[in-house]
């Protein structure tokens, strides 16, 4: 039934070239209405040899295989989103059909979109459909690749002669090696398998701006140091080491796994914006200093030794540390040192077992707070700070909410599921315009008839 199918399909194609072809010719001669840009589609998939090609080793191996044409029946959909962020997934909009192809792990087809020309411009897999290492050579005039949870009928992916390539998403599907373009195009570069063992050609990549890498049992990367043109990179550490301060025009850089003498001379990258450090767990890593550029800081520690000092860091405006609820929950008990950061607004210490706020009266310049799954009690350390506008104390251990200064933009405290048993009415009515959350506290459980009717009315005021 599958070879019969297979012939069908293969008689099919014929059929519809040879109505093309006849379509062409009766409209050159008759000189009839131009062809609709379905049928000028059609006439470029089948008279395109890359085209054809391919529908014969996917028929061959029972592959679906999708064929659309640029302007005509498809386009490249958008690289970024709403705010500007790089997309790493390639997507083809299908025109007539308000439809978006994008590669996901349950849809199992290859669709390819088509230049007038009929050379390859993107290729789209997933779902575990089947690529044989012919298929992959014919898409090698491909400026964009995703492949998601395909079944790659061969160990080697070899992009070697993909010198068109700008980006390349690879996620997932057993492969053990990569061969990356040796004429290095490429500019955005996604790739998370967890079966490769190693990546060739980094060296060559010079135009290539943004990389996530999660591969943890890969080689290879380490030849991205030296790198000028990277500026955005985060790194699930494998087996290489890396020096990241030889990258030098870095503006974001996150590792998972993060090794002490990966990072010891961060503070050499002049021009990083955002650093995040995953899984800290070596001691060394608290004596690290942070370069003056930073703005945003997070950090997930394994060990509370670990945590540095974030002290003179003129720029910096967001700090979030969380403890490794995965792999161990060191105990912080109070705020890591937070020391001369005039540009501080938010923070957040998160799942860590805190226990106190004293030390964040000093950060006057604090607008949002969150402190969320964490033992506090005690909040008048927040009385100093004016300037706050959020805050999120859900999952403590807070019994009372007291008064909490002088706050005129104060718009949101979330206390929900603390074991608060008593409400400030006259407190609240402080802030006029502030949202108090306290879902799950014992209060709204047993709160007599006279305060429900209190908080009725906080509620249609928009207090609650």
């Amino acid at each position: 039934m599958k070879e019969e199918s297979k012939l069908t399909r293969r008689c099919n194609q014929i059929v519809f070239s040879f109505i093309a072809m006849v379509l062409i010719t009766f409209s050159s001669l008759l000189q009839a209405s131009p062809l609709s840009k379905e049928e000028q589609a059609h006439v470029i998939i089948v008279t395109s040899p890359t085209a054809q090609k391919l529908q014969k080793l996917a028929d061959d191996i029972g592959t679906d295989i999708y064929f659309y044409v640029e302007g005509l029946t498809g386009r490249l959909g958008s690289l970024v989103d709403r705010n500007g962020n790089t997309l790493f997934s390639p997507s083809v909009v299908v025109y007539g059909k308000n439809g978006r192809i994008s590669a996901t792990s349950s849809i199992p087809r290859l669709t390819v979109l088509l230049s007038d020309s009929g050379e390859v411009l993107i290729s789209i897999g997933g779902g575990n459909v089947k690529l044989t290492s012919e298929i992959i050579t014919n898409l090698k005039s491909a400026q964009y690749l995703s492949f998601w949870s395909v079944d790659y009928l061969f160990d080697k992916l070899d992009l070697s002669q993909f010198s068109n390539l700008k980006a390349i998403e690879l996620m997932w599907g057993e492969i053990i090696s990569l061969d990356l373009p040796a004429d290095g195009q490429l500019i955005n570069v996604n790739i998370e398998n967890y079966s490769l063992e190693i990546i060739n050609n980094f060296d060559k990549q010079q135009k290539l701006q943004v990389l996530h890498l999660s591969v943890e049992n890969s080689i290879g990367y380490k030849k991205l140091e030296n790198s000028s043109s990277l500026e955005v990179f985060k790194l699930w550490m494998g087996k290489d080491s890396i020096d990241v301060s030889k990258i030098v025009n870095l503006k974001s850089l996150s590792i998972f796994n993060v090794e002490y003498n990966s990072i010891k001379n961060v503070v050499q990258l002049d021009n990083i914006k955002s650093l995040t450090f995953w899984w800290a767990k070596d001691e060394r890593i608290s004596t690290i200093s942070l370069p003056k550029s930073v703005e945003v800081f997070a950090m997930i520690v394994s060990s509370r030794e670990a945590i540095m000092p974030l002290v003179n860091l003129p720029k910096l405006k967001k700090v979030i540390i969380n403890s490794d609820t995965i792999r161990g929950l060191p105990k912080f008990e109070s705020i890591p040192t937070l020391e001369n950061l005039p540009q501080l607004e938010t923070l957040e210490i998160s799942d860590s077992k805190l226990t106190s706020l004293d030390g964040i009266e000093k950060l006057t310049s604090l607008k949002y707070v969150r402190f969320e799954n964490n033992e506090i009690t005690d909040i008048s350390a927040l009385y100093p700070l004016e300037n706050l506008i959020k805050v999120d104390l859900s999952q403590n251990k807070i019994t009372e909410l007291d008064d909490l200064g002088k706050k005129p933009n104060l718009n949101v405290v979330r206390l929900n599921f603390n074991p608060i048993e008593a409400f400030d009415f006259e407190m609240v009515s402080n802030y006029p315009y502030c949202a108090f959350t306290i879902t799950g506290t014992p209060f709204i459980r047993n709160a007599p008839k006279e305060d429900k009717l209190k908080l009725k009315n906080l509620w249609q005021k928009g207090h609650l």
